[in-house]
Formats: structure tokens, C-alpha cells, sequence
């Protein structure tokens, strides 16, 4: 029961339900869920260990935020994660794997070059689960996108930058084409560039509107 607690209070913050710094009332969400208190409060902790709350003593509990150093940090882990990820994937993936791949590309260039933020942000985190998924390493899978996670919680704040988009999605097509010509190689090191841009692109954010696209 912990477990699906769990997944439903991570959902509603990757959703934007509950927001960076927002408080966790217990009581009112064992009330909605519809349990006890006890699972509610074993599942706060599974997300705190997890990266996605604080639990402050004599405070309470509140969704983690993620400030720019931290975040910078976190993109210099994903940055090793994707390189090894990238190998994996033109090593693994099959013809149907980046067909799909290359589909969810064509969907986020329309919501790129119409300017909706707001998909193509849902779209890209979409777009990276099945790219890591295909790789064929569940554990790789999985740190990876507990680093998207912990990243949501910065990136969230402000909206992703329409000037971005394009070229992210840029770099997606390149990854793509590299893992369908199985170039582990040229693979490895698109995925990590990417990743690695993402970065600049958040540090650029800074002095400017708006957040980064990846």
C-alpha cells in the first residue's frame, strides 16, 4: 500500500498538483487516498530517500526544491548516466525502438514550432523514459530517471524556453540517428552533449525569463 501511495503523491508532483516547497498535509491525504495516516507517512519517506520531499522535524513534510547549484550538480551525474546509456541504446535498441523514438520527435517538433511549452515538456520526459528503457539495462533505466525526477523539481519553477526547444529537439534526432546506425560510440556521445547542453542552457536560464528544455 506504501508503494502506491507512494507513486500517487510522486504523480501529483511531477504533475504540478504539488508544488516545490508546498507542505504535505497528512491527514487531508490519507483522507483523499482513503487510508490511514501510517502508509501516507511510510511514503513520504520512501520520497524523501528518493529525492522528491523533506521531512523537517517539528515542521512537517514539504516537496523538495532544487535550487540552481544543486541542479548543476545533478546534470553532472546524468551526464555520466547518458553516456553509458547512449552505448546501450545503438547497441540494443531495435528497428521498431527507433521508429517509436523518432515519432515522439516528430510530435515534439509540432509542439515546438507552434510554442506549446507545456507539451513538449511532458512529451520530452516521455521521450527520455522510452530512450533509457531501450537500452535494456532496467537499473541504468531507473537512476536515469530518478535524475528527471529530482530535475522536475528545479525546472518546474518557470516555464521551458520556446527559443530552446528547437534545439533540443535537435539533438534528440541526433541521438536517434546515431543509436539506428548502431554507433555506440557517436551515441554515447550525443546522449552525454545533450545533457551536458542542458546544463548551459540552466545556467544560461539564470539571467533570463523562463527555465531549460532537454
Amino acid at each position: 500500500m506504501a508503494t502506491a501511495i507512494q507513486e500517487k503523491i510522486e504523480r501529483m508532483i511531477l504533475e504540478g498538483d504539488l508544488a516545490p516547497g508546498q507542505r504535505l498535509n497528512e491527514f487531508a491525504l490519507a483522507k483523499e487516498i482513503g487510508v490511514s495516516r501510517s502508509p501516507v507517512r511510510e511514503a513520504c519517506r520512501k520520497l524523501e530517500q528518493a529525492g522528491m520531499v523533506e521531512i523537517i522535524n517539528n515542521r512537517g513534510i514539504f516537496v523538495r526544491q532544487v535550487d540552481l547549484k544543486q541542479a548543476l550538480d545533478i546534470y553532472e551525474i546524468r551526464g555520466a548516466l547518458a553516456e553509458l546509456s547512449g552505448q546501450l541504446l545503438a547497441r540494443n535498441a531495435t528497428a521498431a525502438d527507433t521508429e517509436e523514438l523518432q515519432k515522439r520527435i516528430a510530435q515534439m517538433e509540432v509542439s515546438a514550432s507552434v510554442g506549446d511549452t507545456t507539451s513538449y515538456y511532458r512529451q520530452n520526459l516521455e521521450f527520455h523514459r522510452r530512450l533509457v528503457e531501450f537500452t535494456r539495462n532496467p537499473r541504468l533505466a531507473d537512476m536515469f530517471l530518478a535524475t528527471d525526477k529530482e530535475l522536475h523539481l528545479y525546472r518546474q519553477r518557470s516555464l521551458v524556453q520556446s527559443s530552446g526547444m528547437e534545439v533540443s529537439n535537435n539533438e534528440h534526432r541526433a541521438i536517434v540517428e546515431s543509436a539506428n546506425a548502431h554507433d555506440e560510440v557517436a551515441t554515447a556521445a550525443a546522449f552525454k552533449a545533450h545533457i551536458l547542453n542542458g546544463r548551459q542552457r540552466a545556467i544560461s536560464a539564470v539571467t533570463r525569463e523562463g527555465s531549460v528544455s532537454e
